[in-house]
């Protein structure tokens, strides 16, 4: 999907922004819509595996086992329709991130 170069990159370039961050850098790396939403599923669950970010909606923490269907099944049917990562501000975005800190803390974006 995506080199472990090419993700540390992407982690090192978007640490404590939001997800329009993360789509907006694989852009270069997606050959089709579709090749991008996989990549960037394949990243945020990484960067949750790996114990970056946590996913929440409407204050409540979400499983991060189950964020893929549920963006995958949100995502528009259009890459315009994503409004320049507008998209992932909005109501149906399924969820939005919060940065792990050192300490434990959340940082929320």
């Amino acid at each position: 999907m995506v080199s472990k170069e090419r993700y540390k990159f992407i982690v090192d370039h978007t640490t404590g922004m939001a997800l329009d961050a993360v789509w907006l850098y694989l852009e270069d790396d997606s050959i089709s819509y579709e090749d991008r939403k996989n990549k960037f599923i394949y990243v945020i669950n990484a960067m949750a595996k790996d114990g970056l970010i946590v996913f929440a909606k409407n204050g409540a923490i979400l499983d991060k086992n189950t964020i893929s269907d549920k963006f995958m099944a949100s995502f528009p049917e259009r890459d315009e329709d994503l409004n320049n990562g507008v998209w992932f501000f909005t109501d149906p975005c399924p969820a939005g991130i919060g940065w792990v800190m050192p300490d434990g803390s959340i940082d929320w974006v």
